[in-house]
């Protein structure tokens, strides 16, 4: 042989050794393992087989697929199945990416649903402490993906279901194995062998090792089978990404950003304008009238949806937020000139300022019947003294005083103050006397705002102090640790408002303050809204066509979860989204002033009850309060309905506040003109 041909031979065999190894398209540390198909038979008998099976003779099995797997410009790599049925058959796919980080350190992603190792959660719902691998449907989700963060490598690996979700039907059983045909899939976390992780795909969806119906009841798994007819067409899309991150404070940001760069989702077209949405709400306060245990108010908790008859339950704080609704009703009177409104405000008004404390100091939080009032909070105290602040200064413009309310007012903010302890918490729970029900300590940052008003109101420098003090706390413990909990009331557990509420507390410690001071605050609100926003659907859930929801054309995007033990959307927004267009101006993130568009247009009229348009509400101008957006219920209907029973008078409240912004911001520019 001579030497030229000697040479073209051996290049052409480095082309064919070239051409013959598999480019790897995922770093070393991610294992792309084969796809799974199950089908399920006529007797219930069960056949799983990888995809090559399919590949090599699918006329034989009686499906054919096809598999594109592409690397994005990104990096990232996208996963195509096209799959035809040549008979009709159930058919299920699962896949599993497996990762070399380990299980015991790995924290996690579910936005909307799981945080870290939703530890805070009790064994009753989903946490690791009950088992180490869980698959979910991926409606639960406010985005469907699923992420991994390896604290030490500072890896993270984001799996993603990238198609549409366009269309499902409510199952006969949330367990078992189940005939559906759905887009629905299911996103999994977990151990994966001795101590790796996975993240894992599933569709249609699959619940393991426990389904969630209800607040704290795990149900058996269940597994759902789609009825490929002959001669149809799916195909499903899903997407992993990876990089590095400092903490898991970065990793949440930048799947928010990334997620919502990818849905872009667009405001939602409202029928009524926003003066025509106050009226119809304020029909709320002269339905819900009560009087109960020497207190005037609007009965706020535990209607029956269908009928919402008056059940005298005055709260206020969350759920009922009497106060805020009184302070609307008066300043909307004012606006309209309406002397019933203003009348009826100032009658509750009245009925707080005489009889509304208790004789130590507190504000009577939930009065009803026979109720003892033992407990306080200090969620509702925060809540109540914010509401009379604003009262009182609504009065002072107006040249009215109340000086024996302020002393009342100054005095509990002082009691407070004393409960501080020296890291900044205050406890969460507490008897009329100040003796601490429940140390929890997650609370902390919603006295941070009525300290800051306080400081104004009575040009008290310690009430600011408090409120800097109370910032310190939730900066280490909170937004550093990235462990927002305990703000809902009724569980302890990861959930929305605790991340909300703190990146207001921020914002607001921000406009009271200056220089590097106002820089760090900013920062640490800007860092909690991702947080909080993680809970805000970007996407609109399918829901079955004869559905109540359904039948009202209704988007879910812009609607939050409310935490990892609820798994249910509401309107909780309040000022959460006046912030966010605060913090969009002032740190250049355009994403928080389109979102907050997006969370107002969605809530203030899709579900609003009115002439001709009552969404399976009793009575007009109750926004209801719980809405089931997937196979999870909290007592009744499930997915597609309302529960049969709510507490509308935050709904009220919150909806009104995202109808009136700059209420901190003129509160506070009255006392620093």
């Amino acid at each position: 042989m001579n030497k030229p041909s000697t040479i073209l031979t051996l290049c052409l065999l480095i082309l064919i050794l070239a051409s013959c190894k598999k480019e790897r398209m995922l770093p070393d540390n991610i294992i792309d393992q084969p796809l799974a198909i199950t089908i399920l038979h006529s007797n219930s008998s069960e056949q799983t087989k990888a995809i090559d099976t399919y590949l090599n003779n699918g006329a034989d099995e009686g499906l054919t697929i096809d598999k594109k797997t592409r690397v994005e410009e990104n990096g990232d790599v996208s996963y195509t199945y096209t799959l035809h049925a040549l008979k009709a058959q159930n058919i299920r796919l699962h896949k599993v990416w497996s990762i070399n980080s380990s299980f015991e350190k790995a924290q996690f992603l579910l936005p909307g649903f799981w945080y870290k190792r939703n530890l805070r959660s009790p064994e009753n719902a989903p946490s690791f402490k009950t088992a180490d691998l869980w698959s979910f449907r991926e409606d639960r989700m406010s985005f469907p993906i699923a992420v991994l963060f390896d604290e030490d490598s500072k890896n993270w690996v984001r799996l993603a279901r990238a198609d549409s979700l366009l269309f499902d039907e409510t199952p006969d059983s949330i367990s078992g194995n189940l005939t559906i045909k759905t887009q629905i899939g299911s996103l999994g976390i977990g151990k994966w062998e001795a101590d790796k992780v996975q993240l894992n795909a599933g569709f249609p969806f699959e619940e393991i090792p426990k389904s969630y119906q209800s607040k704290l009841k795990l149900n058996p798994p269940s597994k759902a089978f789609y009825p490929m007819e002959k001669g149809e067409t799916i195909q499903l899309i899903w997407k992993i990404s990876y990089g590095t991150a400092n903490d898991f404070t970065t990793v949440v940001a930048k799947s928010w950003q990334d997620a919502f760069d990818s849905y872009d989702p667009a405001p939602v077209a409202n029928k009524k304008q926003d003066v025509e949405i106050k009226e119809i709400l304020s029909n709320y306060f002269y339905e819900s009238y009560a009087e109960t245990k020497n207190l005037k108010g609007f009965s706020g908790l535990w209607f029956n949806t269908k009928t919402c008859e008056t059940t005298g339950v005055l709260s206020v704080g969350f759920c009922g937020q009497l106060l805020a609704n009184t302070y609307n009703l008066l300043e909307y009177g004012h606006d309209l000139q309406d002397h019933d409104h203003i009348a009826l405000a100032r009658k509750v008004q009245g009925s707080y300022y005489q009889n509304g404390f208790t004789e130590t100091g507190l504000i009577r939080e939930l009065i009803y019947g026979d109720n003892a009032e033992d407990v306080y909070t200090l969620r509702k105290q925060s809540e109540g003294i914010k509401n009379l602040l604003l009262l009182l200064d609504f009065d002072k413009r107006q040249k009215k005083s109340s000086p024996e309310i302020e002393k009342k007012v100054f005095s509990l903010l002082h009691k407070i103050a004393e409960m501080q302890h020296e890291d900044g918490s205050i406890p969460r729970k507490f008897d009329i006397d100040y003796e601490i029900v429940d140390s929890s300590k997650g609370s902390t940052q919603s006295i941070i705002t009525p300290m800051i008003m306080a400081s104004y109101y009575f040009d008290e420098p310690q009430f600011l102090q408090v409120a800097i003090k109370a910032g310190e706390y939730a900066e280490k413990n909170i937004i550093d640790k990235a462990d927002y909990f305990s703000s809902t009331l009724d569980s302890d557990c990861e959930d929305k408002e605790a991340a909300a509420i703190a990146s207001i507390s921020f914002s607001h410690l921000a406009q009271a303050t200056d220089g590097a001071q106002r820089e760090k605050y900013l920062s640490l609100a800007k860092k909690a809204a991702y947080f909080g926003l993680s809970w805000y659907y970007l996407y609109d859930v399918p829901f079955k066509s004869n559905s109540l929801l359904a039948q009202n054309d209704f988007k879910t995007r812009g609607w939050g979860n409310v935490s990892t033990e609820n798994n249910h959307i509401d309107v909780w927004a309040f000022d959460f989204p006046h912030v966010l267009q605060w913090l969009g101006k002032e740190t250049g993130e355009e994403r928080f002033i389109k979102m907050s568009e997006v969370i107002i247009s969605s809530i203030k009229d899709q579900m609003l009850p009115y002439e001709g348009h009552m969404v399976g509400v009793g009575k007009e101008g109750y926004m209801p309060e719980i809405v089931q957006h997937t196979t999870w219920d909290y007592g009744a209907n499930g997915k597609g309905y309302l529960n049969s029973h709510m507490s509308v008078g935050w709904t009220i409240a919150s909806v009104w506040e995202t109808l009136t912004p700059g209420r901190f911001e003129t509160f506070i520019e009255g006392y620093t003109e």
